[in-house]
């Protein structure tokens, strides 16, 4: 079995004068929601062997709050080629993991990540899978299992939504 957590960065503040798209900083929001939802998927066992994550300030950010949490921090690359990277794209990626890794965490962008979640996604609990349709809201996290050993069938085995954790579901 192979797990995907596809964590969509957490609330940015808007594009200030001659600040480009990648310089975007989390508000405090944002920071506050990437560690609580990093805690509630580490209270439900998330143990992520590697994390890949765009080089953008608002998921280095993110993943920054990802890793208040764990100790020792899993393995991470930051890859620019995930920088607003498409669903197709993402597909790709995963499918290079190495087998050794068990469960991998992605923090990305949509409409990238949340086209990704939806089409990996055959079964799982109706109410999360309508949640997960309906908008994938920034800091949210779809939490898949697939039933292979090899990264490679990534996108022609599908898996299982096992949660959907959005930051409003959560209380601080």
């Amino acid at each position: 079995m192979k797990e995907l957590l596809l964590m969509r960065h957490a609330k940015a503040v808007p594009a200030g004068p001659g600040q480009g798209d990648l310089g975007r900083a989390l508000n405090g929001r944002g920071r506050r929601a990437a560690r609580e939802v990093a805690r509630e998927l580490h209270r439900r066992g998330a143990r992520p062997d590697l994390i890949l994550c765009s080089p953008s300030r608002r998921t280095r950010e993110t993943l920054d709050g990802v890793l208040a949490v764990y100790e020792p921090a899993p393995h991470t690359l930051i890859e620019p080629e995930l920088y607003l990277a498409e669903a197709t794209r993402l597909v790709d990626r995963f499918r290079r993991l190495s087998p050794d890794i068990r469960q991998a965490l992605l923090i990305g962008h949509n409409e990238g990540l949340a086209e990704a979640a939806i089409a990996l996604a055959m079964a799982g609990d109706p109410a999360a899978l309508a949640s997960l349709q309906a908008k994938f809201p920034t800091g949210a996290v779809a939490w898949l299992r697939f039933p292979m050993e090899d990264w490679t069938r990534t996108g022609r085995t599908r898996g299982e939504l096992l949660a959907f954790v959005r930051p409003r579901d959560l209380t601080g």
